[in-house]
């Protein structure tokens, strides 16, 4: 594993292990409104990246999964929280293929893999807790 991709993996790890410490120190619904407010948010970074290099194919590729994501936390909160744990699970393997030589973004390159090992750790706390 090259250096800058353990560096994101520790880093994801330990942010993912502060933000489930923070959110879940809040009561139940508070806490899952928080996960799946959080997860609509992420869902728009690479949105933005593809806006920014004007790809078509790629923004509408991007509009169309951040849609996704949002109907998922959106579920979440309607129905049950595992539609959140489900959201994370899918935007990390999203996250994993964002790299250089499968799909192209301007994000940096050290964010992709600390965003797929953060989401794999928030599903499992969440699927855990649930």
């Amino acid at each position: 594993m090259k250096k800058i991709e353990f560096k994101s993996v520790v880093v994801g790890i330990l942010l993912a292990l502060l933000v489930c410490k923070l959110f879940f120190s809040f009561s139940s619904p508070f806490s899952y409104q928080l996960f799946a407010l959080f997860l609509a948010y992420t869902a728009c970074v690479y949105l933005g990246a593809a806006l920014s290099d004007s790809r078509v194919k790629w923004i509408s590729i991007e509009f169309g999964l951040s849609c996704l994501f949002f109907n998922l936390a959106f579920l979440g909160l309607i129905f049950s929280p595992l539609w959140i744990a489900v959201g994370y699970l899918l935007h990390g393997v999203w996250d994993l293929l964002h790299h250089p030589k499968i799909i192209q973004t301007k994000v940096v390159k050290w964010f992709p893999p600390l965003c797929a090992v953060f989401d794999l750790v928030v599903a499992i706390f969440i699927i855990q807790f649930y």
